[in-house]
């Protein structure tokens, strides 16, 4: 019962946000009242809270896989970009939900991410970067830029999905047709930042 409200609630607030999501909805999609809601949820915060955790549980491990793996740091970028184009081709509304989520309330989102592990994410990509530094592989860069040209490159194709296909429409082709070329593209711009 508990993973159909968690996927109910994911759905709810995917498809209308966090402001635009309550419990009644919620309880509505998973087919149940909002008494047997409350007594798994008893607040949208504490559901948000794990609809959120799981959302990004889904993901980290991978990440967490490549990160170990001992391939070249452009091929792990690779290989993180293929997780990630993957979790938003299954979920086109993740990019614009999490966007959402950090400019409501930042501090909500970091509670979660923090709660889940994430900031082990986030020092072992400081560390690897630190490392490539040091052999001379890449060069020190902010890493803020490093991010934001990360992120940004990642999420702007699915936030701009529906212009983005207009425009591949006179080539017959869809968003998923080009993400490899646009692999490529984010690659060179990441060698571009980096490399000496």
């Amino acid at each position: 019962m508990e993973e159909k409200i968690i996927e109910s609630a994911r759905q709810m607030f995917l498809e209308y946000g966090y402001k635009n999501t309550n419990m009644s909805l919620i309880a509505q999609k998973a087919g149940i009242n909002r008494t047997t809601l409350h007594y798994y949820y008893n607040t949208k915060e504490k559901m948000f809270h794990a609809v959120f955790g799981q959302i990004v549980e889904t993901f980290l491990p991978q990440i967490q896989d490549i990160l170990k793996q001992d391939n070249e740091f452009f091929q792990k970028c690779e290989a993180i970009i293929d997780i990630y184009f993957q979790i938003f081709i299954h979920n086109p509304s993740l990019p614009k939900f999490i966007l959402d989520e950090i400019n409501r309330d930042v501090e909500n989102i970091t509670t979660v991410a923090y709660s889940i592990g994430f900031e082990t994410y986030i020092d072992t990509i400081i560390e690897i970067i630190d490392k490539e530094v040091e052999k001379g592989t890449i060069k020190q860069v902010p890493i803020y830029y490093l991010i934001m040209t990360f992120i940004s490159q990642i999420t702007f194709p699915f936030m701009a999905k529906t212009i983005i296909e207009d425009i591949l429409k006179k080539d017959n082709k869809t968003l998923n047709d080009i993400l490899d070329g646009w692999k490529k593209i984010i690659i060179l711009q990441l060698k571009t930042l980096l490399e000496k």
